[in-house]
Parts: C-alpha cells; structure tokens; sequence
C-alpha cells in the first residue's frame, strides 16, 4: 500500500484522529468508502460497456467490483474474532487467499462473454474489462484507493482513447464483410480481384446465415496492411462486380 494510501486508512482507523470509539467508526466509514469508490470506479468501466450496447454493461461490472470488494473486506475484516478463537497461538490467516479466489473465479464469468463465430470474436474486450473491475473491487476492499483510480483512470483511457488508434490502424489492414445470395459465386470473384488490385488475402471464412429472411452467403475476409487508396478501388469494384446485399469495411473482429 503506497503513503497517501496508508495515511488514509490510518486516519479512518483512528476515528479521523481522535480514537472516540476504539476505531469502531473508522472502520465502518473506512468499509463503507471502499464501497463507494468500488461502485463509482468500476461503474465508469460498466457505462462505457453500456454506452456500446454490449450486454455485460453498467450492473454487470458494479455488481462484480462490489462481490470482488466485499470478499476483501471479509478477508480483512470478517475472520478476526475467529482467528482469535481457533487459530494457535502465534499464526495468523493470509487475507489473499479468498482474494485469490475471486482472481480464478472471474475467468468463468469473462469466459460467458466472449462469442467466437469463425474469425468473428465478441465479448473479449468486455471480458477483459470484467477482470479490470473485479481488481478494482479487490484494491478498495483493500484499501489502496489510489491504485484502484489509477487503474480505472487507465482503463477508461484504453477503452476510449486506444479505440481511436485501433481505427486508425484498421483502414491499412481492414475486415471486409459481404453478404450475397446463396446461389452467387463469390469467393472466386472476391480472390480475382484482390489480385488485380495487389491486395493479398489473409484469411477467409464463409458461412451459410438468413438475411430479411432469405438464405444468403456470408464471406469474411481480412486483408493483407494496403494503402488506403487501393482499398478504396477495391471496394468499389467490389461493390461494383459483385453487388452484395450488404457490405462492411473495417469492420473490428474482435470486440
């Protein structure tokens, strides 16, 4: 725990400097900001997921952060009066052990979100996030509030600053999505114009979907890092020769 940390809990321990209950209040405000930071700190992750319509949203990661918060302060607070009674003379309880519970037991709710189909991943950045407010909760619990904002305050910035770069670099190394009719051929057309165009063809996946009710063909290609102008061309003979019923460029693959 760093000094303005250490400070902090020292001064709610001490009853605000006064020691009027033994440090009985302290600790009761101590816990209770704990709550408060963990609900403001990881509600900003949760809102951002929200914002984006993603399913795992603002109660989502609240509820996390505050089950991860309330374990640590169990751990730090809630076994004592045991420990006092059946714990030997001399030893006392590791309060990272539940801790490290909740560290493994979050993979299970992270791994919930994320959906593969072919090159398509869903869910892995909110599954990241998800960990992210589980270690919030744990670092109020604990009471090093300056890591947990730390920590948020950098998370924020990756999930809407770094967005902006991922963009950025996705127009030189773009997702193509097209969407036809079953009985069109489209892969061979799609591979005959990449090459005419230069654009080398990293990966590929068609699958068989409904779209406004009808069988229709779903390709996805990545292609290779091209100059913006030449995917341009592309996709406007692409557009042009292969006429799809729907069309997506720089798609993200991964979210």
């Amino acid at each position: 725990m760093n000094t303005v940390d250490k400070t902090i809990v020292e001064w709610f321990s001490t009853d605000f400097g006064t020691n009027f209950s033994n440090g009985l209040v302290g600790s009761v405000a101590l816990i209770l900001l704990s709550f408060i930071l963990t609900l403001i700190f990881s509600g900003l992750l949760g809102f951002e997921r929200e914002y984006h319509g993603h399913s795992a949203g603002l109660r989502t990661h609240v509820m996390i952060a505050l089950g991860a918060c309330t374990i640590m302060v169990l751990s730090l607070y809630g076994f004592g009066y045991w420990d006092s009674i059946y714990l030997p003379q001399g030893i006392s309880r590791d309060p990272a052990r539940l801790a490290a519970q909740v560290v493994s037991g979050i993979g299970f709710l992270g791994a919930g979100t994320i959906i593969q189909t072919g090159m398509n991943i869903k869910g892995l950045t909110t599954a990241t996030t998800l960990w992210v407010a589980m270690a919030i909760g744990l670092a109020c619990g604990s009471g090093c509030f300056i890591v947990a904002g730390c920590v948020t305050a950098f998370s924020f910035f990756v999930l809407i600053g770094l967005s902006r770069i991922e963009i950025l670099a996705a127009k030189r190394n773009p997702a193509i999505i097209l969407i036809v009719p079953t009985d069109h051929p489209i892969l061979g057309t799609f591979l005959s114009l990449a090459k005419d165009h230069g654009i080398q063809v990293e990966e590929t996946f068609s699958e068989l979907i409904t779209y406004q009710g009808k069988a229709a063909l779903r390709l996805v290609a990545r292609i290779g890092r091209s100059r913006p102008g030449t995917i341009s061309a592309f996709v406007d003979m692409l557009r042009s020769e292969v006429r799809p019923l729907s069309m997506q460029v720089n798609a993200s693959l991964t979210e």
